[in-house]
């Protein structure tokens, strides 16, 4: 493991990869940034003695909780768009974790890095 640390080619290919990961991390931003927020609801209304089943989008808007109605026309689309959004957030989890990673190890093949002062 010694001979590694002290390998520059180790340090670029750490450094590239946590090049890449921000990279991939600010894609999935975008992504999901582009996706609907909320959660999908179903309401049952009884009018007349049959039950009306309709579905709405929960999300909030500047601290506000906003309710909005879904057609049956848009609902397959929007389950799908959904679901994407959950995925991404789930990569987007998994990237922070190996960002946080990878800048720990840069940091401490830095640390290793700093010359001792002399006499000490």
């Amino acid at each position: 493991m010694n001979v590694a640390e002290k390998d520059p080619a180790v340090e670029g290919l750490l450094k590239d990869e946590h090049r890449r990961c921000l990279e991939v991390l600010a894609a999935l931003r975008e992504k999901v940034g582009h996706l609907p927020k909320g959660a999908l609801n179903v309401r049952e209304k009884p009018v007349g003695g049959k039950s009306y089943r309709y579905h709405y989008l929960v999300f909030r808007e500047g601290g506000r909780v906003v309710n909005r109605h879904i057609p049956k026309s848009d609902l397959p689309a929007l389950r799908v768009q959904l679901r994407e959004r959950d995925q991404c957030r789930k990569e987007i989890a998994t990237y922070r974790r190996r960002i946080a990673y990878l800048e720990r190890l840069l940091r401490a093949r830095q640390r290793r890095k700093v010359p001792r002062a002399p006499g000490g």
